[in-house]
C-alpha cells in the first residue's frame, strides 16, 4: 500500500431517505427494518409496471422558496441532507468559507437537472419559449450545493449512474489524503422522476411487488429517492477541534467491466476488481472485513453476479462475513445510492449494529450458505465495512471504512 500522508474521517452526516429523513430517524428505521417504499405523490405511475416507489417527505424551505430559480428537486434534497451534516459536525458555512481554497466539494448524481431539463423540452416542443439557461441544468445544481456549503476550493461532480456516490467519496478522499484539500463536502442525491421510473420500466426491471434482494421470490426493483451529505477532514483536523468520528475511510476501489450498457457481468470481473482494489487501497486483507453493504438491487442477475464475486474475492470468509442489502428498505436511490448506502456503513461502525436485508424471507437455495442478515439489525462489534455500488455501463465502485482507533 502506498504511505498517504494524510489519513481522512467522516465527522458529519445527514440523510434524507424514503424510510427516514433525518439522521436518527434513518437510524431507526435501519435498526427496525422498517422500510420507505410504498404508494408516491410525486409522480402518476399508472402506466408503470409498478404503482410503488420510495419517496421522500421533504421539509419545507425558506430559501428555496425565496429563490427566484426554480430548483431542480435534486438541490432541495441536498440542501435537507447538508444542513444536518454541517450541524452535526460543527460547522457553519463561514467556517467553511474561512478555508478557502482548502475545503471542497465532491457530489453525486445520475439525474440531477434532468426533470427540469425534461420540462423546458416539452415547452420547447409545445411552441413555447423557456429560458435558454436550461442547458446548463444538469451541471449547475452542484453550484447551488457548494454555494450554500461556502466551498471556494475544488468542486467535482461525479455521474457514473449507480456508481456515483461511492464514486465521489473515493475523490473526496484522494483530496484530502494527497495533501490537496483539509475538508470536504461530500455527498449525492437523485429524485423520483418519470425518466428514471420509465427507464427501468421499459428494461422490464421494476417490481410491482417490493425490493426483495437475494430472495428467491425477487422479481425486480424498485426506484428511491433521496440524499447523504457528509463533512470528511483530516484526522489531526477533527482531532484538534474535537469533533465526533463516525469512522475512517481507509481506501477505495473503481473499476468497469465493459461488458454491456445495462447488464453487469455475469462472471463479475468489474466487481471483483473495484473489491480488490479497494482492500489493497486500504491495506487489509478480506478476513478483516466484518459487514458488506451489498449492492443488491434485488434483480435476478445482480444479486446472483455479486455474491459470486464476493465469494471469488473473499473465499472461504464469504460464508461468515456479514451481507445485507439496504435497498430493501430504501429502493434503489441510483446516483445517491452509495451514498446512503456509506450512511449506513458509517452508522454501522458508530452504533455497532449490522444492518438487515429486511424484505428477505426465502433465501434463494444457491444463497443458503452465507451470513445474510435479515429482517430486523442485530448488535454487533463492527469494525471494518466494505460497501459496494454496480451500475450501468459496468460501472462498479467500492469503498473501506473502518472504526479510526481501532489499531492499525
Amino acid at each position: 500500500m502506498a504511505a498517504y500522508k494524510h489519513r481522512v474521517v467522516l465527522t458529519g452526516l445527514g440523510v434524507v431517505a424514503p424510510n427516514g429523513n433525518n439522521r436518527e430517524a434513518f437510524y431507526e428505521a435501519l435498526r427496525e427494518g422498517r422500510s420507505g417504499l410504498g404508494d408516491v405523490s410525486l409522480l402518476d405511475m399508472s402506466l408503470y409496471r409498478t404503482q410503488i416507489a420510495g419517496e421522500v417527505e421533504l421539509q419545507f424551505s425558506e430559501e428555496v422558496a425565496a429563490t427566484e430559480h426554480n430548483f431542480d428537486r435534486t438541490v432541495s434534497l441536498a440542501f435537507q441532507a447538508l444542513d444536518e451534516a454541517l450541524l452535526d459536525a460543527g460547522l457553519t458555512r463561514d467556517d467553511i468559507e474561512g478555508m478557502g481554497n482548502r475545503a471542497g466539494l465532491a457530489f453525486a448524481t445520475s439525474l440531477g437537472g434532468n426533470s427540469r431539463m425534461m420540462e423546458h423540452i416539452k415547452q420547447e416542443l409545445a411552441g413555447e419559449a423557456p429560458a435558454p439557461e436550461w442547458l446548463s441544468d444538469l451541471n449547475f445544481f452542484t453550484n447551488f450545493v457548494a454555494r450554500k456549503a461556502g466551498i471556494q476550493g475544488p468542486v467535482s461532480t461525479t455521474a457514473s449512474a449507480c456508481a456515483a456516490g461511492s464514486a465521489s467519496a473515493g475523490v473526496a478522499l484522494d483530496m484530502i489524503r494527497f495533501g490537496r484539500a483539509d475538508l470536504m463536502v461530500l455527498g449525492g442525491a437523485d429524485p423520483l422522476t418519470d425518466l428514471s421510473i420509465g427507464g427501468f420500466h421499459s428494461l422490464k426491471s421494476l417490481s410491482p411487488n417490493g425490493s426483495k434482494p437475494f430472495d428467491r421470490n425477487r422479481d425486480g426493483l424498485v426506484i428511491g429517492e433521496g440524499s447523504a451529505m457528509f463533512v470528511l477532514e483530516r484526522l489531526d483536523h477533527a482531532l484538534a477541534r474535537g469533533a465526533h468520528i463516525y469512522a475512517e475511510i481507509l481506501g477505495y476501489g473503481i473499476s468497469n467491466d465493459a461488458y454491456h450498457i445495462t447488464s453487469p457481468d455475469p462472471e463479475g470481473g468489474g466487481a471483483i476488481r473495484a473489491m480488490r482494489m479497494a482492500l489493497e487501497d486500504a491495506g487489509i486483507e478480506p478476513g478483516d472485513v466484518d459487514y458488506i453493504n451489498a449492492h443488491g438491487t434485488s434483480t435476478l442477475v445482480n444479486d446472483k453476479m455479486e455474491l459470486g464475486a464476493i465469494t471469488e474475492v473473499f473465499g472461504e470468509h464469504a460464508y461468515s462475513v456479514a451481507i445485507s442489502s439496504t435497498k430493501s428498505m430504501t429502493g434503489h436511490c441510483l446516483g445517491a445510492a452509495g451514498s446512503i448506502e456509506l450512511a449506513t456503513a458509517m452508522l454501522a461502525i458508530d452504533r455497532n449494529f449490522l444492518p438487515p436485508t429486511a424484505t428477505l424471507d426465502d433465501p434463494e437455495e444457491a444463497f443458503e450458505g452465507y451470513n445474510l442478515i435479515k429482517k430486523q439489525g442485530e448488535d454487533a462489534q463492527v469494525q471494518v465495512v466494505m460497501s459496494n455500488s454496480f451500475a450501468f455501463a459496468g460501472n462498479a465502485a467500492c469503498l473501506i471504512l473502518a472504526r479510526h482507533d481501532r489499531g492499525r
